[in-house]
């Protein structure tokens, strides 16, 4: 079980990110206004933009010396970033043992679904597929960006029900919601975003 301290700085045209927070294991909402900075800090865990100053340290590592392919971590993006040509299962089996896979795909509630390609799914199914996908390499830090935006209430308590259970194992989580029942839900700890800063509080205050 590990820490992540993000202290890190980017910029994407006009818009700069100011981002200092520690995550410990469990699940921590980065909460805020649309375009305030929490999905460019999710891809700047992941490395799929670097940081212009600043670190990002999990645990002892620090992730700007392993390659995004090596941070063994699990990320649903927040347009899924599925491959148009694999079929459902293709998107586990890179990442998991045919067993776990057909284990992921029951806990999804996507086994019937198996042999389709993303363009037949619904989009609350390609988030499913998603979010198992993040969840194939059993990571000890997963990022997911509005994971669940496109499932319907029950679906949505579900899968929230098995983020809970990653918390519990001890994985450390990066949760990105616009829904605040959802986040007084899932979170351990809460960290607002307005305007490219970041401050991090014990809970969500109330709006207005």
């Amino acid at each position: 079980m590990s820490d992540l301290v993000v202290d890190a700085r980017a910029r994407v045209g006009a818009f700069s990110l100011d981002a200092r927070f520690r995550a410990k294991p469990g699940v921590t909402v980065l909460f805020g206004p649309t375009a305030s900075g929490k999905t460019l800090t999710l891809r700047l865990v992941a490395g799929v933009m670097r940081p212009e100053s600043g670190s990002i340290r999990f645990g002892d590592a620090d992730l700007g010396d392993v390659p995004p392919h090596a941070r063994g971590l699990g990320y649903a993006p927040q347009d899924s970033g599925l491959w148009p040509h694999r079929d459902v299962r293709a998107h586990l089996t890179p990442f998991a043992s045919p067993e776990r896979s057909d284990a992921l795909l029951a806990l999804v509630a996507l086994e019937p679904h198996a042999n389709r390609r993303p363009n037949g799914l619904s989009g609350g199914e390609r988030q499913r597929l998603a979010f198992a996908r993040a969840l194939a390499r059993k990571p000890s830090l997963l990022l997911l960006d509005e994971p669940f935006s496109a499932l319907d209430d029950e679906s949505r308590m579900k899968m929230g029900g098995i983020v809970r259970a990653e918390a519990e194992r001890g994985a450390t989580i990066l949760f990105v919601t616009h829904d605040r029942a959802e986040a007084e839900r899932l979170g351990d700890a809460f960290v607002l975003f307005r305007d490219g800063k970041t401050e991090e509080v014990s809970r969500l205050r109330p709006e207005g």
